[in-house]
C-alpha cells in the first residue's frame, strides 16, 4: 500500500476512535447517571448493552465510512487499491458482498458476535460483574472507541478496492 493510503487509514482510525469514546462515553453517562450499578446479569445488565451496541455501533460506522471513502476515492483524493487474497484479512474482505447495506450488516453481526462476546469473557473470567454508571461509561467509551478504529480498517480498505 502506499503511503498516502496507511497516513489516511491512521487518521480515520484516529478520528474515528477518539469520537466515538467522546459520543459512547458522553450517551451512556446521560442515560445512567444517578442510577443503580450496572450489573453483568441480571436487571441492570450491561451485557445486553455491550452486544447491542456490539451491532449497532459497526453497522452505523459501515454507513459513514465506505461511503465518505468512496467519495474520496470518486474525487481522487485517494488511489484505488486491489485486495491481496494472500493476506488473510484482505482474502475475506474480498468474500464480502458488494452491497453498502449488507456489509453494514455483516460488520455488525461480527461486532455483536464476536467482539462483544470477547470482551464479555474477560469480564466474566475476571470476576468483574458489576460497574457504577461513571465507571461503565467510561469503560464503554473506550470500548466503542476501539471497536470503531479498529474496524476503520477493513472498511476503508473495503471502500478503495477496485
Amino acid at each position: 500500500m502506499r503511503n498516502n493510503i496507511i497516513q489516511h487509514i491512521r487518521k480515520e482510525c484516529t478520528i474515528n476512535g477518539i469520537s466515538n469514546v467522546f459520543f459512547n462515553a458522553l450517551v451512556a453517562w446521560l442515560l445512567l447517571k444517578g442510577g443503580a450499578d450496572l450489573t453483568l446479569g441480571g436487571e441492570n445488565n450491561f451485557a445486553v448493552d455491550l452486544i447491542a451496541t456490539g451491532f449497532i455501533l459497526p453497522f452505523i460506522v459501515t454507513l459513514i465510512i465506505i461511503p465518505l471513502n468512496k467519495r474520496q476515492l470518486d474525487k481522487q483524493a485517494l488511489s484505488p487499491i486491489t485486495l491481496n487474497q494472500d493476506h488473510w484479512m484482505e482474502g475475506l474482505l474480498a468474500k464480502f458482498p458488494q452491497g453498502l447495506f449488507l456489509r453494514a450488516v455483516l460488520f455488525g453481526c461480527i461486532g455483536m458476535l464476536l467482539l462483544a462476546p470477547l470482551t464479555l469473557l474477560p469480564l466474566w473470567l475476571l470476576g468483574i460483574e458489576q460497574f457504577t454508571p461513571l465507571a461503565y461509561a467510561i469503560f464503554k467509551g473506550v470500548w466503542a472507541g476501539a471497536i470503531a478504529a479498529l474496524l476503520a480498517v477493513p472498511m476503508i480498505l473495503l471502500a478503495l478496492n477496485k
